[in-house]
């Protein structure tokens, strides 16, 4: 079996010492079949599928930061939440992408600090409203047409705003072309990434963004992974190591806030 040595640091007396533990490696990183762009997705580059991404580059570039063999593998989302629970060092996922955190994540799951934030947006068609929507509140946008997408958690919003669900971000932006919807309530991260993609063009939009709405996104490392603490304090380190590296992926796929003409606050 492959084997990783895995550095453990010690702060005793003000200086710093090395110990080695010994893991078996390769850890497994999962990928949820149904890929979420522009954080991992599959792209066709000159014929052959490829998987790309935001989280996907960065993992890679903190395990050959740390030395650490690993392998990668798509799965169900049922199977992924399967393995990575499983108690079994070789439960077949040791790393999961994207983890917004809750409470259940505690019994299983170790967390890396925050690799990025996404929130929600009322993006409307700015050729429509150009002064903007005009709204103090929240719930003053239930005065207008507004949608979102089927089966999103939009948390506190879906309780202040009639949001009319459709089955893709791509039928919410047409809907905002013809009208049909006057307000999309977006990541709107993930609505710039269907445009570049060729997936459908957006039309000139403004936006308010919902302060408050704000969710934090993790590496998670499973707890049944041997020296998992040490794993994930070796990735922390990384990733302070790496903030050039990290700025430089969310520029090349465009993950950074949108500018907005206003802000709400929800809370």
């Amino acid at each position: 079996m492959l084997l990783v040595r895995v550095l453990s640091l010690a702060i005793l007396g003000g200086g710093v010492i090395l110990s080695v533990s010994v893991q078996a490696a390769p850890l497994q990183i999962c990928l949820d079949k149904n890929f979420n762009a522009p954080f991992v997705y599959a792209e066709k580059i000159k014929g052959a599928g490829q998987l790309r991404g935001y989280s996907l580059e960065l993992i890679k570039i903190i395990m050959e930061k740390t030395q650490t063999p690993y392998a990668i593998k798509s799965l169900t989302q049922t199977d992924i939440d399967s393995k990575i629970q499983n108690k079994s060092p070789n439960a077949g996922c040791d790393i999961i992408l994207d983890v917004n955190k809750n409470v259940s994540h505690d019994n299983y799951l170790m967390l890396t600090n925050p690799i990025y934030s996404l929130h929600y947006d009322l993006v409307y068609n700015w050729e429509s409203y150009m002064t903007g929507l005009g709204i103090k509140s929240l719930s003053e946008a239930n005065k207008f047409k507004v949608c979102g997408v089927k089966n999103v958690d939009y948390g506190a919003v879906s309780k202040a705003l009639n949001i009319q669900a459709l089955n893709s971000i791509k039928d919410a932006v047409f809907n905002i072309k013809t009208k049909e919807c006057e307000v999309f309530v977006a990541e709107s991260v993930s609505m710039r990434y269907g445009q570049r993609a060729n997936q459908y063009q957006v039309p000139p939009v403004g936006c308010v963004r919902l302060a408050g709405t704000e969710k934090a996104y993790h590496i998670g490392v499973a707890k049944h992974v041997v020296g998992a603490a040490t794993v994930v304090a070796s990735m922390q380190k990384a990733l302070l190591e790496s903030a050039k590296e990290m700025a430089s992926l969310a520029e090349e796929y465009d993950i950074n806030p949108t500018t907005c003409q206003q802000t709400l606050n929800i809370n």
